[in-house]
């Protein structure tokens, strides 16, 4: 009976130890996954990097900047900029301050610089003409001013600002002047009253004042063919657009 009591007290001794052991096995590769897990964390977290500041670098700067931090630089498109000086960069794909794996690309927008339009030639077009050669030039019409020019056709351009050939930005204006022809020099009538009609007419045109055809009336005492009235009077002012009457005796 006594031998069966220690017989029964060694098996149990024996199943004890080894649970404890089964239980140390356990805790041990317990341990060692959370170690594994810890270690994988920690390693690819040390492969992250924070995407620098690219926007305005230049394409090179860039590639120098991210190459520091073991990323790549790839350019994605062109674009027009006004802001932006051209081979600038001028936006980026992740933004500054985004947590980007190494080996990986960051996708940039280069500025071709500001937009330039050659400005056509104006001079010598009508007001309509100018704007639409400018909106198809895609430019705008600045400020339109009028004044009497000694050259020029009326109701034409005469003047532009800037200049023919010159290159613009993208919205660039562009300023007229037009002519409303010569000025208008003023004389004074001189009397023609009891002058030959013929002489008068023939020696106005040639200076280029206007001549109506004259009305003739008869006059007692007036031979054929002398001025006996006119209009404007002698003394008013007269300019080469002024059309001159004249009464002629009959």
């Amino acid at each position: 009976m006594a031998n069966e009591y220690q017989v029964m007290e060694t098996k149990q001794t024996a199943l004890s130890r080894w649970s404890g052991i089964v239980l140390m096995v356990a805790i041990l590769a317990v341990a060692a996954i959370v170690s594994a897990l810890t270690a994988m964390r920690f390693a690819i977290r040390g492969r992250e990097v924070v995407v620098p500041t690219l926007v305005g670098k230049t394409e090179s700067e860039g590639q120098k900047i991210l190459e520091q931090q073991g990323l790549i630089l790839k350019v994605s498109s062109k674009r027009f900029s006004a802001d932006i000086p051209e081979g600038h960069i001028l936006d980026q794909i992740p933004e500054r301050g985004t947590h980007l794996k190494t080996n990986r690309s960051v996708k940039v927008l280069l500025s071709l610089g500001d937009r330039k339009y050659a400005v056509p030639n104006l001079v010598g077009t009508s007001l309509r003409a100018a704007q639409l050669t400018l909106a198809q030039r895609r430019l705008a019409l600045g400020k339109t001013l009028y004044s009497h020019t000694p050259e020029g056709e009326p109701s034409t351009v005469v003047y532009q600002s800037p200049s023919s050939g010159s290159l613009e930005g993208s919205d660039p204006t562009v300023q007229i002047l037009i002519s409303l022809g010569p000025t208008e020099q003023y004389f004074v009538m001189p009397d023609l009253i009891g002058q030959p009609a013929e002489l008068v007419a023939s020696k106005a045109r040639a200076e280029g004042f206007k001549i109506a055809k004259p009305t003739f009336r008869k006059y007692p005492g007036i031979e054929p063919g002398v001025v006996i009235q006119q209009k404007p009077q002698a003394g008013y002012r007269l300019s080469k657009s002024d059309l001159i009457l004249l009464d002629v005796s009959q």
